[in-house]
C-alpha cells in the first residue's frame, strides 16, 4: 500500500506540512491480481466475451488428458509477465499468481468453452 503527498510552497515560501495533498491511495498488487480474475470470470459467466475474442487473447493452452490421451479439460494461459492468469476449465475458476499472491475467482462456461476446446483438441 502507498500513498503519494507533493508539497506546495506556503504564503513565505517554504514547504510546508500544512499544505500536504494526499493523493488516493493506489491498488496494492493483490488488489489488481483479484480485480483482474474477477473481471476475466465475470467476461465469461456473462456472455460479454465471444470464444472467438477470448481464443485471441491466449497465449498458452495446457492441455490436461486422460491416460488415452482423451480431452479431459484444458488451462488457458490470459496474462503473463506480470501477474500470471489461467483460465482453468478443469476446476472452472479464474487462477491468478503475481509473486507471493494467488487467488482463484469462480465463473460458470455459459459461453461453451470448455465444449469449444474439447472440439479443438480433438482436431489434433
Amino acid at each position: 500500500m502507498s500513498v503519494e503527498y507533493y508539497y506546495t510552497k506556503n504564503k513565505d515560501g517554504f514547504m510546508g506540512s500544512e499544505n500536504r495533498k494526499v493523493k488516493k491511495k493506489s491498488e496494492t498488487c493483490e488488489e489488481q491480481l483479484r480485480r483482474m480474475c474477477k473481471a476475466h470470470a465475470e467476461e465469461i459467466t456473462d456472455k460479454k466475451i465471444s470464444i472467438d475474442d477470448l481464443m485471441e487473447s491466449v497465449l498458452d493452452i495446457e492441455w490436461i488428458t486422460f491416460n488415452d490421451h482423451k480431452y479431459k479439460a484444458a488451462r488457458l494461459l490470459v496474462a503473463f509477465g506480470g501477474p500470471s492468469v489461467w483460465i482453468n476449465l478443469q476446476s472452472l475458476t479464474v487462477d491468478g499468481y503475481w509473486w507471493g499472491d494467488h487467488c482463484k475467482h469462480g465463473f460458470v462456461d455459459n459461453i461453451g468453452l470448455d465444449n469449444y476446446l474439447e472440439e479443438l483438441h480433438a482436431c489434433k
